[in-house]
C-alpha cells in the first residue's frame, strides 16, 4: 500500500483544457489567465484578483505594494512554510515570529502585541491548515496604529466565514492564495493576490510583469503594436494560460473537491475519537475546507509513528517546522512555547481527494496499532494551554 499525503485531484478535463491551449498556440498570459481572474473574483466577492505565478510572489506582491522596505519589520508565524518570512526578506525587511494558539495553530492575536514596534510594517497571519484565522481579533490587538494586515490564505481556498469564501472582504489588507500542485484548488503552479483598491491592484499587475505599464495580456495574435514602458521596479511573476487553464478545470469541480476531503476529515475525526493517545483539531467543516489534517501525540512516540507509517508505505508528518529553528532565520531565538511544542508532537495525515474509505480506516488501524492503549504524553501536551 502507497498512500501520499497529498495528490492533486486531476482528471481528463484538465488535460483537455491545457491541449486546448496548446491547439490555441498562445501560452503565456492571456484569455484564459484573465478568464481565471474573473471566476476568483465573482467567487471571492473581491473587488481586484491579479493572478500570479506562485503563492509566494503573491505574498512578495502585497507587501512590496504596501510599502514594505529595508528596515521595516513584519509580524508572523514561525509554525508555517518558508514561503512567508522568504517573501518578507524578498523586501529587505525583517521577519518577526510571533506565538501560535494551541488550539487553532494560528497565529495568535494575543502574542501580537510584545512584538510591535515602531518598525512594524505589516502583520501576516497564515490560515494553517484550512481553518482562517482570526483578522478582527488582529484589528483589535493593532488598533489605530498604521499596521497592514496581509493574509496567507494558501491553505483556506474554498473555507468561509459566516457562509462567505475566504477574501479580501474580511477585513485584511491583502489576501494571497497558493495553488500549487497539492492545494485544495491547483494550477500546477499559481497564486493570486486580492486587494481592495484600485492602485494596489494597478501597481501589482504592473510589478508582476516587469514594472511594464501595461501587460502582454491585452495583445493577442495579429493585434496592432501597443506602445509600453517600464515605469517601476517589477518581477517575472505573471501566471501562464496552460496553468490559468488547470485551474479553470479545477474550478468547474471544486464542490466535489472540496466535499471529498471534508468527508475524510470527518472520518478521520470519528475513527480518532476513542483513540485516547491522540488529540485531533476540530472544526466545523461545513464551514472549513481542510487542506491537511493535524493531530498531536506524545513527543516522544510521534517520529517513532512517522517511521511505523513509512514501513507501512504512508507519508505521514510534521507541516511545517518552525521557520525561526531554521538555520536562515535562526539569528535570533524567540521563545515560542507553543510552536516549539506544537512541532514536537504534531503529525499531518494523508488527506486528499482521492483517499478512500479504506485507506483512512487502515491509517487508522496503524495509529492504534502503534500507539495501542498507550495514555502516556497526554500531560505533556496539555503543557503549552496556559496563555
Amino acid at each position: 500500500m502507497r498512500i501520499p499525503m497529498s495528490r492533486p485531484s486531476l482528471t481528463e478535463a484538465e488535460v483537455q483544457a491545457v491541449r486546448e491551449v496548446f491547439e490555441s498556440g498562445w501560452l503565456g498570459e492571456g484569455a484564459r489567465t484573465a478568464e481565471f481572474e474573473r471566476t476568483l473574483k465573482e467567487y471571492t466577492g473581491s473587488l481586484h484578483v491579479v493572478a500570479v505565478n506562485n503563492g509566494t510572489s503573491a505574498l512578495h506582491l502585497a507587501l512590496d505594494v504596501l510599502g514594505v522596505g529595508p528596515g521595516d519589520e513584519v509580524i508572523l508565524p514561525s509554525f508555517t512554510f518558508a514561503s512567508d518570512p522568504m517573501a518578507v526578506r524578498l523586501c529587505g525587511a525583517t521577519p518577526v515570529f510571533a506565538d501560535i494558539d494551541p488550539h487553532t495553530l494560528n497565529l495568535d492575536p494575543r502574542r501580537i502585541e510584545p512584538h510591535i514596534t515602531p518598525r512594524t510594517r505589516v502583520v501576516m497571519p497564515t490560515d494553517y491548515a484550512g481553518l482562517p484565522t482570526d483578522i478582527q481579533g488582529t484589528r483589535r490587538v493593532l488598533g489605530d496604529r498604521d499596521i497592514k494586515i496581509v493574509r496567507d490564505a494558501a491553505h483556506s481556498f474554498g473555507s468561509r466565514i459566516n457562509g462567505r469564501p475566504v477574501g479580501i472582504w474580511c477585513g485584511e489588507d491583502a489576501t494571497c492564495f497558493s495553488f500549487d500542485a497539492i492545494k485544495n484548488l491547483t494550477c500546477g503552479e499559481g497564486g493570486a493576490v486580492l486587494v481592495s483598491t484600485d492602485e494596489l491592484a494597478d501597481r501589482i499587475r504592473r510589478k508582476k510583469t516587469l514594472g511594464f505599464k501595461a501587460g502582454s495580456r491585452m495583445r493577442a495574435p495579429g493585434s496592432a503594436v501597443e506602445v509600453r514602458g517600464v515605469v517601476e521596479t517589477g518581477y517575472r511573476y505573471h501566471m501562464s494560460d496552460i496553468n490559468a487553464a488547470i485551474g479553470l478545470a479545477q474550478f468547474r469541480r471544486f464542490p466535489e473537491i472540496a466535499e471529498k476531503k471534508r468527508k475524510v476529515a470527518r472520518q478521520y475525526d470519528v475513527l480518532l475519537a476513542d483513540c485516547h493517545p491522540v488529540r485531533t483539531f476540530p472544526r466545523d467543516y461545513e464551514e472549513v475546507v481542510p487542506f491537511i489534517y493535524p493531530v498531536r501525540v506524545s513527543s516522544s512516540r510521534r517520529d517513532g509513528l512517522i517511521e511505523y507509517f513509512a514501513r507501512h508505505g504512508i507519508h505521514a508528518d510534521l507541516r511545517y517546522w518552525p521557520c525561526h529553528q531554521e538555520p536562515l532565520f535562526a539569528q535570533e531565538r524567540p521563545e515560542l512555547p507553543v510552536t516549539e511544542a506544537v512541532a514536537r508532537e504534531v503529525i499531518c495525515l494523508p488527506i486528499h481527494a482521492g483517499l478512500e474509505t479504506g485507506e483512512v480506516e487502515e491509517i487508522v488501524s496503524l495509529i492504534k496499532d502503534y500507539l495501542g492503549g498507550d495514555e502516556r504524553g497526554d500531560g505533556e501536551m496539555h503543557a503549552d494551554s496556559a496563555h
